[in-house]
């Protein structure tokens, strides 16, 4: 969990150089890029507007997320909020980390001077393994100094039990404290060293991006911008906007829904997932590298040919494969016997047995009068198998009807006993009630009766 939050902290000291007013979002626009690493790998970036409130992220083979922007404002001010989660999985631990993100408040709008801070609460959550961390990204208070911006305070958590906590600012050194010993030791800190090793990032051409990819999209607003034309700049902005809401209105009067071309929702989570994803942890004996094309990430594979489980511990070819119908007759020897020879000899034909041929040399003749026979002959054994799936079947059904019965003699017993022991549970709770056994009033009605025929006895007498 501490290098989790570690690499979560470490993304938030690079702020932007100055606050502009930012782009619309457009329905489907795109964006690609990747970072390469030292050690050769590579981490791709792709993200695609779903809708004019969702926004999906995906960094691949690490991250999902979906980010929904809404503005709050209170007239000096103004917060961007970043609803949704980013899932962080760990492919070979098999580990799922749910991870929210602080919003984006800036101050200053009308008077004062113009400043971006993050604040709200965050958490990074591990099913898996029950651990916790909630970290606070602190607004500086009116009265406060300058010793109280971007500010962060945190816990790391196991189930209830806080282990650590964290202190500092979120653009310089932050503190990690021990709960159990006391130490506090340097987490994380932004050092001139660190930031020369910030990767370089690599995008398409924006003469070869698509029609709706950011750069593409919005070139003649960023050069309007960088020309200083703000004029130009938000021309080219409203024609933007205008052939959005004309595409909405058409697609409304044909009654047709936007359809995302590289993410899909969940119907059950309602999450949105990258069509081509690909889980699997990564393979160092097979995997090469990884690539992007078009907005998918494939992987570059030494065995072109994906291993397949076979009855045959000899070949993998599917050709070499016999099919179950066709074997009946045959032992498992001869027809490894016979894929043996397939491999040896490299012959292109397949033999072909029923359980009624008698060639012993089994030759493939591909004339009409021999494709009649086999096809009658696939055709023959077919019924004699379906007729053989009915007979099972029959018997299956026997068989449960057998075992329903028995079922239901036994639980008929089983209530008899249930009835047994309540009657008996009466009695004594009858016992328990009277002070007395079932013994006892036989003994008493006894000695009356005795005591009864003396007196009789003695009158008679």
């Amino acid at each position: 969990m501490k290098g989790i939050v570690k690499w979560y902290l470490s993304g938030f000291y690079k702020k932007p150089k100055g606050l502009k007013k930012p782009y619309n979002p457009i329905l489907g626009e795109t964006f690609r890029c990747y970072w390469k690493h030292p050690n050769g790998s590579r981490t791709f970036y792709l993200a695609e507007q779903v809708n004019g409130d969702v926004y999906l992220i995906l960094g691949l083979r690490i991250v999902f997320g979906t980010l929904f922007p809404p503005q709050k404002g209170s007239g000096n001010s103004t917060s961007a909020i970043l609803d949704g989660v980013a899932l962080l999985t760990l492919l070979p631990r098999g580990e799922d980390y749910s991870i929210t993100i602080p919003y984006a408040h800036c101050k200053g709008i009308l008077m004062g001077t113009l400043t971006m801070e993050l604040g709200g609460k965050v958490s990074i959550d591990c099913d898996k393994t029950g651990y916790k961390t909630e970290i606070e990204f602190k607004l500086k208070p009116f009265l406060g100094g300058a010793e109280q911006t971007n500010t962060i305070s945190g816990r790391l958590k196991l189930g209830k039990e806080t282990l650590a906590t964290i202190e500092g600012y979120w653009d310089g050194s932050i503190f990690i404290t021990d709960r159990r010993t006391g130490e506090e030791q340097l987490f994380w800190k932004p050092t001139p060293e660190v930031r020369s090793q910030r990767l370089k990032r690599f995008t398409v051409p924006v003469d070869e991006q698509g029609e709706f990819e950011s750069e593409h999209l919005w070139q003649h607003v960023s050069a309007a911008i960088a020309r200083d034309d703000q004029v130009a700049a938000t021309e080219e902005k409203t024609a933007l906007e205008e052939a959005q809401r004309a595409a909405a209105k058409e697609r409304k009067m044909k009654c047709v829904e936007w359809v995302p071309k590289y993410f899909e929702q969940d119907l059950i989570s309602g999450h949105w997932m990258y069509k081509h994803a690909d889980l699997r942890p990564w393979d160092p004996r097979n995997d090469v590298c990884q690539y992007e094309y078009n907005y998918v990430i494939q992987t570059k594979t030494r065995h072109q040919t994906p291993m397949i489980r076979t009855a045959s511990i000899v070949s993998v070819d599917p050709q070499t494969v016999v099919p179950l119908l066709q074997t009946e007759s045959r032992s498992s020897i001869s027809a490894r016997k016979s894929s043996k020879l397939h491999l040896s000899t490299k012959v292109t034909t397949v033999e072909r047995h029923d359980s009624a041929s008698s060639s012993p040399e089994g030759e493939f003749h591909s004339d009409s009068s021999q494709s009649e026979n086999e096809s009658h002959s696939r055709s023959h054994t077919c019924c004699r198998t379906n007729s053989r799936l009915a007979e099972t079947v029959s018997g299956l059904e026997k068989t449960l009807q057998d075992h329903g019965e028995k079922l239901g003699r036994i639980q008929r017993g089983l209530e008899h006993l249930a009835k047994v022991q309540r009657e008996k549970g009466a009695e004594k709770q009858l016992v328990s009630n009277f002070g007395f056994s079932h013994e006892l009033v036989l003994t008493v009605v006894a000695v009356a009766v005795l005591q009864s025929l003396f007196v009789w006895l003695f009158c008679h007498i």
